[in-house]
């Protein structure tokens, strides 16, 4: 069955309901939604699609076809891989992560159970609304938790899922790397990674002549994408909450070793990688193409309000493009 989720990536569901729409009469496309926006050129297009037209969209056709319930709410978008060998059968599988930090498969045609889910909070949470975002005084962006927000992304090779999660674990507020087995939800080898990085620099939150990730202020909403065997994450802010920086990691898929690290304004301040909830785009050379938000620039080493190129593994800058 054609499906499609009604979830609008960025905005807030109600928790624990995911709803599933789609139409009945006709059999699940082969298409694989195994990152945000079908590719990595981002362009939102399913060109394989065959069946839905504008004529059969209607109400005697198209409507609920089931729901599914789920732990908190859905900011990441979902994926999805058809004709997999999950739970002792084969299943078009629907793939869902929560602000609690859960991430669930279901099965895309029936709802029903989830054919796995793990949370992983650990000894741990989420972090909550009321914990960041100070600069807005009372922090609206989220209503909740602040788990898993970033899109997941999917190494249909391998059959690997790679997620963000984000915990509060006594004092400390720790990002992980997550790399699971989509059959059984189980961490691959090397999974997790704790999420560390530095640059040198003189901007906020410079110690010593060095800039340190800062696992409270920095927002993984861009979704992560995967390319020629790299992962890549990206990082905002929470209502542009100083001192933070827009952040783009690389990460060896396999090994899970970090390989590459881009700082937005190492000299200066804030210049998130919002993305809009999407993942970088690459180009036929496989270098990537990210937009920041609001903060320094001065053409050096400070790219605020920019779109900048980027190597691949080693995100070394290559180019960018400042309006006046």
């Amino acid at each position: 069955m054609k499906w499609m989720s009604c979830l609008p990536g960025p905005r807030i569901w109600p928790a624990a309901l995911l709803t599933v729409l789609a139409f009945a009469a006709f059999n699940v496309a082969d298409s694989q939604v195994l990152t945000r926006n079908y590719n990595n050129q981002r362009t939102g297009a399913n060109l394989s699609e065959t069946t839905l037209t504008t004529s059969n969209v209607n109400t005697n056709q198209f409507g609920k076809l089931f729901q599914v319930s789920v732990d908190d709410q859905v900011y990441a978008g979902m994926l999805y891989v058809p004709g997999l060998t999950i739970a002792g059968g084969t299943h078009n599988v629907l793939y869902v992560a929560t602000v609690n930090n859960t991430v669930y498969a279901f099965d895309a045609d029936t709802g029903g159970s989830s054919l796995w889910q793990r949370n992983f909070n650990g000894t741990g949470r989420p972090t909550t609304r009321a914990e960041v975002g100070q600069a807005c005084g009372t922090y609206n962006d989220f209503s909740g938790n602040i788990g898993i927000v970033g899109t997941p992304v999917i190494d249909g090779t391998t059959n690997t899922i790679y997620v963000v999660t984000r915990t509060v674990e006594g004092s400390s507020t720790v990002q992980r790397l997550r790399a699971l087995d989509i059959a059984t939800g189980a961490d691959r080898t090397n999974s997790p990674q704790v999420i560390q990085a530095t640059v040198a620099g003189t901007g906020d939150g410079a110690v010593g002549g060095n800039i340190a990730f800062n696992p409270v202020t920095h927002n993984q909403r861009p979704a992560l994408a995967l390319a020629a065997g790299i992962v890549y994450i990206g990082w905002a802010s929470f209502c542009d909450t100083r001192p933070y920086h827009g952040w783009l990691m690389a990460y060896d898929a396999v090994t899970l070793g970090q390989v590459g690290v881009f700082n937005a304004t190492p000299n200066g301040n804030q210049a998130g990688i919002w993305m809009a909830g999407a993942g970088p785009a690459f180009d036929a050379a496989g270098n990537l193409y990210v937009p920041t938000g609001n903060g320094t620039f001065d053409g050096t080493s400070n790219f605020g309000e920019s779109l900048v190129k980027l190597a691949p593994v080693t995100l070394a800058r290559l180019d960018f493009f400042t309006p006046s």
